[in-house]
C-alpha cells in the first residue's frame, strides 16, 4: 500500500513541480519521488526564512514502493523531529535552482548516457516528437530561452525531457 504524503510549502514549490511536470510530461507523483530521493541529501540548509512573504499551498503525493522505506529512515537519522520541515527542506532545495540544473540532478543517468555517446560520436537512436530518428549527437547545451537542456541531432533540436533513447 502507497503511502501519502502531505507537507504545506511555498508557492513556489508547487508552481516549480507543476511546471516540471508540464514541461518533461510525468507525473506529479514519479517527479515528487525524484525529488524526494535526489534531493534528501541536499537540504540540509533551511530556506524557511527566506520564504515568508510566498503563500503556502499543500503538496500531496504517494511515496513509490521504493521510497518507503528510504523515506522512514531519512526521518529517522533526520535531526528535526518535525517530518513537514524535513519534507518542506528537500522540496525547496529543488525549487530554488534554476530548470537545468533541477534536471542534471533528476536524470542524471540519461545525461551522462548522452554526453558519452557525444563524446564517442555514436550513432543514436531517439523517440522525439517528430518520430524515431538516428543520428550523432551535435550538440549538448543549454537553451537560453528556456534554462532547460536540449540535444541537437541531425540538425534538429529538442529538449531532453522530450526525447526517449531506444538503443
Amino acid at each position: 500500500m502507497k503511502k501519502k504524503v502531505r507537507v504545506l510549502v511555498p508557492k513556489i514549490v508547487k508552481d516549480t513541480i507543476n511546471q516540471d511536470c508540464k514541461f518533461w510530461g510525468i507525473t506529479k507523483e514519479r517527479l515528487c519521488n525524484e525529488i524526494l530521493f535526489n534531493f534528501s541529501l541536499k537540504s540540509n540548509t533551511n530556506y524557511r526564512e527566506e520564504m515568508i512573504f510566498e503563500e503556502k499551498e499543500y503538496l500531496q503525493f504517494n511515496l513509490n514502493k521504493t521510497n518507503q522505506a528510504y523515506y522512514l529512515d531519512l526521518l529517522e537519522k533526520s535531526d528535526t523531529t518535525n517530518e513537514s520541515e524535513v519534507l518542506r527542506n528537500i522540496f525547496l532545495s529543488y525549487a530554488r535552482l534554476i530548470p537545468f540544473l533541477r534536471e542534471i540532478y533528476l536524470f542524471k543517468e540519461r545525461i551522462i548516457f548522452l554526453k558519452s555517446v557525444n563524446k564517442e560520436a555514436r550513432i543514436l537512436k531517439l523517440d522525439t516528437p517528430l518520430g524515431v530518428i538516428e543520428g550523432k549527437i551535435e550538440k549538448l547545451f543549454r537553451c537560453e530561452k528556456t534554462d532547460y537542456l536540449k540535444i541537437k541531432i541531425n540538425e534538429e533540436q529538442f529538449f531532453i525531457g522530450e526525447v526517449r533513447v531506444l538503443n
